[in-house]
Formats: C-alpha cells, sequence, structure tokens
C-alpha cells in the first residue's frame, strides 16, 4: 500500500511539472480571453510583461509606489494599450503613507523592516535609507472609482504588507469577484508587523478560497523563509477540476 501510494504521488509529480510555473498554473485557472490583472507591487513591469504574454488581451492594472520604479515601470509598458499604471500603493485603507525606501529597492514597504531579517536574507538588502510618502488606495475602492466589477488575476508582492491589501478587498473577496491570488507571503522575521502564514490561510478559508499549490520556496538552515501562494475562488476551483475530469474521461 504504501509504495503503490509513493509510486502514484511520484507519477502525479511527474505530470504537474510545468505546473511549478506560478504563471502556467494561472493561465490554467484563468482561461478567460480577456481577463482584468492586479499587478500590485509591479516594480519596473517584468511580471507585467510575464502577464502580457499570457493574456495578450488582458486589460492589466499595475500598482508601484516608489517614485523611481515608477518611471521604469511606466518606461517599459508605455506602449501597452492595455495597460495602466498607477504610482499608488494598495493597503487595508486610502490615503497617504510613509514607504520605507531601502537598500535594495525591491524590498521597499509600508513596514519597517525587523531588526532580525539580515539573519536570513544578508546584509544590503533591508536596511533603510530613508522614506517618501506615497498615495494609498484599497482594492474595493479602486474598483468602485473605476466601475470593476471582478479581478481575475491579483498579484501581491508588497513585501510583508499583502494581508493588508488583502484587507482593503474585503468587499471584492465576499462577493467572490477575484478569482486568482497569488501571492507572496514571508515566514522569517523580515518587517515589523508582517502577519503570519496561518492569518493568511485563515482570511482565505473565510472569504471563501482553497489554497491551490505554493511555488518559489526560499529556504535557509533547512527552514522555509518565504513561498509565493496561489489561493482560488469556488467558482474558478470548481471550473478547473471540472475541466481536468472532462479531459481525463
Amino acid at each position: 500500500m504504501v509504495k503503490s501510494l509513493k509510486a502514484a504521488l511520484r507519477g502525479l509529480g511527474g505530470r504537474r511539472k510545468h505546473k511549478l510555473d506560478p504563471f502556467l498554473a494561472t493561465r490554467e485557472l484563468v482561461q478567460v480571453d480577456a481577463p482584468v490583472v492586479f499587478d500590485v507591487g509591479a516594480n519596473v513591469g517584468a511580471t507585467a510583461l510575464r502577464y502580457r504574454g499570457l493574456y495578450p488581451r488582458a486589460a492589466i492594472h499595475c500598482f508601484e509606489p516608489y517614485p523611481p520604479s515608477f518611471e521604469r515601470l511606466a518606461a517599459a509598458l508605455a506602449a501597452d494599450g492595455l495597460a495602466s499604471v498607477h504610482r499608488t500603493a494598495l493597503s487595508s485603507t486610502a490615503g497617504r503613507a510613509v514607504l520605507n525606501v531601502n537598500r535594495n529597492a525591491e524590498t521597499n514597504s509600508l513596514l519597517p523592516s525587523d531588526g532580525r531579517a539580515a539573519q536570513y536574507w544578508g546584509e544590503g538588502l533591508l536596511e533603510t535609507d530613508g522614506g517618501v510618502e506615497v498615495e494609498v488606495q484599497t482594492v474595493d475602492g479602486f474598483c468602485a472609482e473605476r466601475s470593476i466589477a471582478r479581478i481575475d488575476v491579483l498579484k501581491l508582492d508588497v513585501q510583508g504588507a499583502e494581508y493588508s491589501v488583502l484587507e482593503g478587498a474585503a468587499a471584492m473577496l465576499a462577493a467572490r469577484r477575484i478569482g486568482v491570488i497569488y501571492t507572496e507571503v514571508i515566514v522569517a522575521p523580515t518587517y515589523v508587523g508582517q502577519r503570519r502564514l496561518v492569518d493568511y490561510l485563515a482570511l482565505m478559508s473565510a472569504s471563501g478560497y482553497e489554497l491551490f499549490d505554493l511555488y518559489n520556496p526560499t529556504r535557509r538552515n533547512g527552514r522555509l523563509i518565504q513561498s509565493d501562494i496561489i489561493f482560488v475562488s469556488a467558482d474558478v476551483l470548481e471550473r478547473y477540476e471540472r475541466d481536468k475530469a472532462g479531459r481525463a474521461d
């Protein structure tokens, strides 16, 4: 029994190798022709360009509050008529906030760096050099202002503050108007105020979303310190499983 189970699991692993890429997994989950994609924490546009390759007709909204990164983002997407760039952060409430500007711009966050961060990530990444005041919106408010009824893909990479973005999407989540959530979750102490993995799991479960898979795990000294996760709404998961069952038949 044990040997048979292990053999079956190995077989499943072989069949799902292509799904180890979260973007390809998202393409299988969201098969609409012209989805709405939110790239929150868009940095300089690499992720947005990846989504454009997957969905040529997608409406892509990119959110990046750090001015130097925003300028590069806007330049990268200048010729893309279906992409919109927004120099704003997303969080649990709207207003103004100070973005902590760190030694490495990719680690900038609305949360201050934890003094223990270097133990896990090394020196020269999360040391804070200053701050810049930025506009902050919520997913719910942004969608209401622009009459966006549904987000097919919500990608979050905001350096420890992803939970706050989800709190600001409470209405969209409650109405199941977000199909797929692709988020980074930092496990090791990195930012002051970051939420635990169990908090994300509880919030998603309470909102009617299922964990689909984990991607790009980062480990240090045998410990998981960060992972990307895809959560899916019940309707998307049902459609995906029905499609898979149909192909098997």
